[in-house]
């Protein structure tokens, strides 16, 4: 494929259309180039488009050469009016919060705490590149990404996400565990 403008649209339409964080490996493929010089510039070409307009739509890169095309935050509450359904939900947005406040924790006790369905839970948020996963003997240790932070408007910090969350959690008046977190 020689023509940058086909590129960057089927690069905009691939960010577009996931929903998540899209490693570059995958967009080559899809978009069925080898050229990673060539992708590489047209996801710049793209960006710089975004940050240059006034429109809803930014591109971001995240670690391990992954792109996503989302929503500006300011744009975030008036589309929830329109919304039907969340972006996640309850039961995985809990395990969410329960994995960002005790971060970085074991799958096994973040299963242990929230039941059976956390395994469900942390894959759809590990495809939505909202967490990460280490490997650690046999089982993840996990903690919040990049996207997370930028998501939630927090600084990506464990410490800071905790505080925001004790915050939260204050302003609806829930207490926080057992072990004081």
């Amino acid at each position: 494929m020689e023509d940058l403008e086909e590129l960057k649209a089927r690069v905009e339409a691939i960010l577009y259309s996931a929903g998540k964080p899209v490693p570059l490996n995958v967009i080559m493929r899809v978009c069925g180039t080898r050229s990673r010089k060539k992708v590489l510039k047209a996801i710049e070409e793209l960006r710089s488009h975004y940050d240059r307009g006034s429109g809803a739509l930014e591109l971001i890169e995240l670690p391990g050469s992954r792109y996503y095309l989302k929503l500006r935050r300011k744009y975030v509450d008036l589309v929830k009016r329109v919304l039907r359904k969340p972006l996640l939900s309850r039961g995985v947005m809990r395990t969410l919060s329960f994995i960002a406040y005790h971060q970085p924790i074991e799958q096994s006790r973040v299963a242990e705490a929230r039941g059976g369905s956390a395994y469900k839970h942390v894959r759809i948020l590990l495809e939505k590149g909202l967490i990460e996963a280490e490997k650690s003997g046999r089982t993840l240790i996990l903690r919040t990404t990049p996207l997370f932070a930028e998501l939630f408007g927090v600084e990506n910090d464990p410490k800071a996400i905790r505080r925001k969350l004790k915050e939260q959690l204050k302003s609806v008046n829930v207490k926080p565990g057992k072990d004081g977190r």
